[in-house]
């Protein structure tokens, strides 16, 4: 018999890929495994009396997805228990033979109600219960003493304890319907959420169609629209879902995403990947089924609720009044005079820290023809659109529900091309969104400390700024610039003056700058810096965009701020500043400031100091302390042989650093930085010195890549071990490859990787070509890409390395063998490609793995 179910399976399956989905694929399925269990329970003798087989939960509503487990009820008279070990071999046997999960019980009348009233979860399956063979009398004795005695008298503690579990459940699978990968049966706005109101509004108002369910006042028509909608849509994803895993799978993990993407036939654009706006779908059907939902609730808890404390009324303006802890629009006629009282509402929220009522929020997204145009120029509506911004006590939870209920995109349309817009990437915890919203958040936290904002004239310009910096996503072109336009268009319609509006344009287009130029340019570059603060024009305009640049970071996900970024941050902006500052004052004279370091080095060491001070170059000496080049001049006593290199590590609390002094040699660095990494130590930061005798100054700022200590580290052996390098006595390739060889391994789940690329620059500074290398992170990739530049003989003077989620980008400040930039054309692209070659080699060290 199993044999046949296993035909009939796969019949279903090839239906399923010849078109066949949604609703249609779960009733067919459902219908085959009845047509199954209804024969083999006729087929069974000892099943005719006193017995009756039931569908429960999914299975129970004919919603039976391909891979879902089958959960069965074999309900019996307490005289029939004799014959029921024939009878659930006949039953659940074939089933397990042909590999079907099945969740399966035996049980009296009497059972079920015990079981029922200790197990909320058996309940709600009771439920969805659903006769499939035998005796319908047992059933439907067994059905009316469950609502008789458990439903019956007990709605309020049904209802409490739904909402207690639903909340449980949305703190274990995520509170947000926008996670970058997210559970569609158990997350914030999925099946379990559609279940929780078809299971509420049947025990405690006998309803069990969504049609009834609108009827009986409970959702809105238009609430109910675009809830099938998001259920039918979901549907399908979770029956695609099971059977691309091959297994019950309710996850849609990123190594899914883009398959799922080409199966419904969303395909790249210039502006979008299909995938994102896949993704972007599937965030608004999983809203709107979270947003129906908690309104849902939200009117039963106050319908069946106890009464809320403060029945009194107050009236804050003419429209809008308080009412049992809730804020309230009173006054139809009213609004439709004044819609700006939309907009106050959410300002008197903010500021109360009051919640809107449910039948205001529906108020508010019925009403929503009236943001037109006018309204959109109306002063009345920005103030208090300014006041949620800068005032509101959670900013994140007003705006949220400015988002959820459409006013916010009402009022600003430069919202529709991000709303729920997915970044396929691993990156970005949020939607676009979700991500503005949080920002503007992390920003008012930081506004708490009034010390920051002090010398900002115009706060609400940055609060705007950090709600519109992402806006231009979703185009084709570079989204900053394109959002820094659409900017200037919102502010101009809520009344910023020329100058503020120029500052708005300023931060969304330059958003990412001191970011980006923090990781990756070298900060001791006066010339650079210079370049920057005659950018940024004012100390006005680099505070917003430092704060603006906090905010951003911390708002993007856990991996996209550390105390190593806020201190670049810091350092960058505070450099910036003092030029700010002296802005009338000319270039500092670099080779005065190398003579006055001279004396300071001589007297601090007196008669022990070298008879020739030419050896160490301009440059160096501005790098440094009086004291450190002291130190080095001392230490370098101590070089032997061309072979021998001194190490000195230092804890610096942030970061550790590594002094490493050697006679310089080909491939020096690349020795360093494989050492490096085989003592699990990554490089975020390099400067890099020759003096004119040949010793080579490097000092590598590095953090641990496992959780040791500075005191922890074995910094002896990694001396040992680069010795041994210099001496060619360490084969740091195989080394690296034997060491990370789990890192390397293919896994099951694939990550998003943005394609790797190098770009070469001779603009960006006046001494160095930089050469930046945008890569997948994996171990060993520096020393890879640093002996790569060795064998063309560059020279390596400065570099930067950070990471951008699993994208690394490592920036090098050079000049090649004859101390001069890289100007020939043919020879730039021979470095590039080599070391796209290294870029894109997943493995590295030039070595295949084999396992």
């Amino acid at each position: 018999m199993d044999v046949e179910l296993r035909a009939k399976r796969e019949a279903l399956e090839y239906l399923w890929r010849q078109g066949l989905s949604g609703q249609a694929l779960l009733h067919k399925n459902s219908q085959l495994i009845d047509d199954y269990l209804a024969a083999c329970f006729a087929n069974c003798p000892e099943a005719s009396e006193g017995m009756c087989l039931i569908a429960l939960g999914g299975y129970g509503r004919k919603e039976l997805f391909p891979y879902s487990d089958i959960d069965l009820l074999l309900l019996h008279a307490p005289e029939a228990e004799h014959r029921l070990g024939p009878v659930t071999e006949a039953l659940f046997y074939p089933l397990w033979d042909a590999g079907l999960e099945v969740g399966h019980g035996v049980r009296t009348e009497d059972a079920c109600l015990a079981d029922a009233r200790q197990d909320f979860f058996f309940q709600v399956a009771l439920l969805d219960a659903r006769h499939i063979a035998g005796s319908l009398p047992l059933f439907n004795a067994m059905r009316q003493s469950f609502h008789r005695e458990l439903l019956a008298g007990h709605r309020q503690e049904f209802l409490h304890t739904m909402i207690q579990h639903r909340n449980e459940r949305h703190q274990r699978f995520g509170m947000h319907s926008y996670q970058l990968e997210p559970n569609i049966k158990e997350s914030r706005g999925g099946f379990r959420d559609i279940q929780a109101i078809i299971w509420v509004s049947h025990a405690l108002f006998g309803l069990q169609a969504l049609d009834d369910i609108e009827e009986a006042g409970l959702i809105s028509p238009q609430e109910k629209e675009s809830f099938a909608q998001a259920r039918d849509f979901l549907i399908k994803i979770r029956n695609r879902l099971h059977y691309l895993s091959g297994r019950k799978n309710d996850q849609l993990f990123f190594e899914y995403q883009e398959e799922m993407a080409k199966a419904f036939k969303y395909h790249d654009t210039r502006g979008t990947l299909g995938v994102e706006r896949f993704m972007q779908d599937t965030y608004r059907h999983l809203q709107a089924i979270a947003t129906t939902t908690d309104l849902f609730f939200e009117h039963v808890d106050e319908t069946l609720g106890a009464p809320r404390a403060n029945p009194v009324e107050q009236t804050i303006e003419p429209g809008i009044t308080i009412r049992q802890e809730r804020l309230h629009l009173t006054d139809q006629a009213l609004l439709e005079k004044r819609p700006y009282l939309l907009m106050r509402l959410f300002a008197h929220a903010g500021k109360t820290g009051l919640e809107i009522h449910h039948r205001s929020r529906k108020i508010i997204t019925a009403n929503l023809h009236l943001v037109d145009d006018k309204l959109r120029h109306s002063k009345r509506m920005a103030k208090p659109f300014f006041d949620v911004l800068k005032n509101s006590k959670d900013v994140m939870s007003v705006l949220a529900v400015l988002l959820d209920t459409g006013l916010l995109t009402a009022y600003l349309p430069e919202f529709e091309q991000i709303h729920a817009l997915a970044q396929h990437d691993v990156y970005h915890v949020f939607t676009v969104d979700r991500h503005l919203l949080q920002t503007v958040a992390e920003l008012k936290k930081i506004s708490l400390d009034k010390t920051p904002f002090a010398g900002i004239a115009s706060p609400h310009v940055l609060f705007l700024a950090a709600l519109l910096h992402d806006i231009g996503k979703g185009h084709h072109e570079d989204h900053a610039q394109h959002g820094s336009i659409l900017a200037a268009g919102v502010g101009k319609r809520l009344g910023l003056t020329r100058e503020e509006t120029a500052c708005l344009q300023f931060l969304v287009a330059k958003h990412l700058f001191l970011t980006v130029t923090a990781l990756r340019r070298d900060l001791d570059d006066d010339a650079f810096l210079r370049q920057c603060a005659e950018q940024i024009q004012s100390q006005e305009r680099l505070t917003m965009l430092y704060l603006l640049s906090i905010a951003d970071a911390k708002a993007t996900g856990p991996t996209a701020w550390s105390e190593w970024k806020g201190a670049l941050l810091l350092e960058m902006s505070l450099k910036i500043s003092h030029l700010l500052e002296r802005q009338d004052a000319p270039p500092p004279d670099k080779s005065q400031g190398a003579d006055w370091m001279l004396e300071q080095v001589r007297a601090i060491l007196g008669k022990a100091a070298p008879t020739d001070y030419k050896i160490l170059p301009e440059e160096y000496l501005l790098s440094f302390p009086p004291e450190e080049i002291a130190h080095h001049l001392r230490l370098r006593t101590g070089l032997k042989n061309d072979k021998q290199a001194i190490t000195e590590p230092a804890d610096h609390g942030l970061s550790w650093s590594v002094l490493v002094m050697a006679h310089d040699s080909t491939g020096l660095l690349a020795k360093i930085c494989g050492t490096l990494a085989l003592h699990g130590l990554n490089v975020v930061s390099a400067q890099i010195f020759t003096w004119e005798d040949g010793t080579a100054v490097d000092v590598l700022n590095v953090r641990p890549t496992a959780e040791l200590s500075y005191a922890e580290q074995n910094w002896q052996a990694l001396g040992e071990d680069l010795n041994l390098a210099l001496k060619n006595r360490l084969g740091l390739s195989h080394r690296l490859v034997d060491k990370f060889r789990s890192a390397f391994r293919p896994s099951g789940q694939k990550n998003v990787q943005a394609p790797p690329r190098v770009v070469i620059d001779n603009k960006i500074s006046e001494q160095y070509t930089i050469i930046e290398v945008f890569a997948n992170d994996r171990p060993g990739l520096l020393y890879d890409i640093t002996r790569t530049l060795a064998d063309f003989e560059i020279n390596i003077h400065r570099a930067r390395f950070s990471s951008d989620g699993d994208q690394v980008v490592d920036v090098f400040y050079t000049l090649d063998s004859f101390a001069t930039k890289i100007n020939n054309a043919s020879f730039q692209e021979e470095i590039s490609k080599a070391l796209l070659h290294i870029a894109e080699n997943e493995t590295g060290t030039g070595t295949k793995l084999q396992w």
